[in-house]
């Protein structure tokens, strides 16, 4: 198992964190707050807004993380070269590599295939997806590979 790609993952967690209980504050302090620097530019739709895609942007920096644990961990053919591979293929080839159960494997396309929605949506709309079960599958999967030399 490996701790410390999951404890990468815990930072991105952290971040979250952070970012939602800020918003929260600032919606409920909003009339005390929003003619003071940096807020009195903003607008409360803005704030709402924010608020609103907290989930989907932390699942989008979750993957991001994800993709490049992978990107780390497998090989690649022709070093000197940018790696094109696509995270469809770092999950398969990972999850073959190390033998990882279908279901954890396909959790993690799940997570790929939101984070996909959430940026290439263009307006549509999404699959719902709470940051805390994408954690979930995405730390089911990286519990299958060694920690890093």
């Amino acid at each position: 198992m490996s701790h410390v790609l999951i404890s990468r993952l815990a930072a991105v967690r952290g971040e979250y964190e952070v970012a939602k209980a800020s918003i929260e504050y600032l919606q409920s302090e909003w009339p005390r707050l929003h003619s003071h620097p940096p807020f009195d530019d903003l607008r409360m739709v803005e704030v709402r807004r924010a608020a609103s895609n907290l989930e989907a942007t932390y699942i989008v920096r979750l993957f991001t993380a994800f993709e490049a644990m992978l990107r780390d961990f497998l090989p690649r053919l022709h070093p000197n070269q940018p790696d094109r591979r696509s995270a469809y293929d770092l999950i398969d080839r990972t999850a073959s590599r190390l033998h990882i159960p279908a279901v954890v494997r396909d959790e993690a396309h799940q997570v790929r295939q939101y984070r996909n929605q959430a940026v290439h949506a263009g307006g549509m709309a999404m699959t719902a997806l709470l940051f805390a079960d994408a954690l979930a599958a995405l730390n089911r999967f990286l519990s299958w590979l060694p920690n890093p030399p």
